[in-house]
């Protein structure tokens, strides 16, 4: 599957003229793209069946995402306002910390309108379409985990120093990126990353499980090219 490079720079193009309080634009994606989505969100709807925690998919079936082609994140975003207060807004590509997370305290996620390629359809570094609404939005549907992320950009907005911006996205990494809980009696996913990735659902059941301690959690690395080695799960689920 390849791109046309006059549509990518179309999306760059209306994500970068996008402003706060205006209508959310719409983002054409092609059949090959369609197509692409379909097979992953199948894929992974099996998967979380089986490794996803009880909040998710429960929330999952509250968003409704379509199966056979690209949701726009307008019609999730309206959904979400309803659900939970939260709005999605258009950007290209990843954003550095201190313009992703104070978004979050006022309800608002940045997301890539972008689509992974098809080369890195199990397992992609980058963020895109599939991990933005699979992972972030569905999340967000549910009020305990919306809740947390307004956490999140509200105590980076309170961090005064680099130090503590690394340390509270660490944080955010090992909880809502590629977090665990222990759900009737059984470790389940319940991060973004983890649960937007057919490589890392895989590979979660094989993960090592390590004691949610916030020491352990900010003395550790944050790798995003590799599948987690390592996840951090608490007792028991946040419900």
């Amino acid at each position: 599957m390849t791109v046309h490079l006059d549509a990518r720079a179309e999306r760059e193009r209306t994500a970068r003229e996008f402003r706060p309080g205006q209508p959310l634009p719409n983002f054409s994606y092609s059949g090959d793209e369609d197509a692409l989505w379909s097979d992953v969100f199948a894929t992974l709807r099996g998967m979380h069946e089986r490794r996803s925690c009880t909040q998710y998919r429960l929330a999952a079936q509250r968003v409704g995402l379509p199966a056979g082609r690209v949701p726009q994140l307008s019609e999730v975003s309206f959904q979400l306002r309803n659900l939970t207060g939260f709005e999605l807004a258009p950007v290209m590509g990843s954003l550095p910390g201190r313009l992703f997370y104070p978004p979050l305290a006022h309800g608002i996620l940045r997301s890539t309108p972008a689509l992974r390629p098809v080369s890195e359809q199990l397992f992609s570094p980058d963020p895109d379409v599939i991990h933005e609404l699979v992972g972030h939005a569905v999340m967000l549907a549910d009020p305990e985990f919306a809740q947390m992320y307004r956490w999140f950009g509200r105590a980076t907005k309170r961090a005064e120093s680099d130090e503590a911006m690394a340390a509270i996205a660490r944080v955010f990494w090992y909880t809502m990126e590629v977090g665990a809980v222990i759900d009737d009696g059984r470790p389940r996913a319940c991060g973004a990353a983890i649960l937007s990735s057919v490589s890392e659902m895989e590979s979660f059941v094989d993960a090592e499980l390590r004691p949610f301690r916030i020491e352990d959690v900010v003395a550790t690395d944050i790798d995003d090219s590799v599948c987690q080695p390592a996840i951090f799960a608490p007792i028991r689920s946040p419900r």
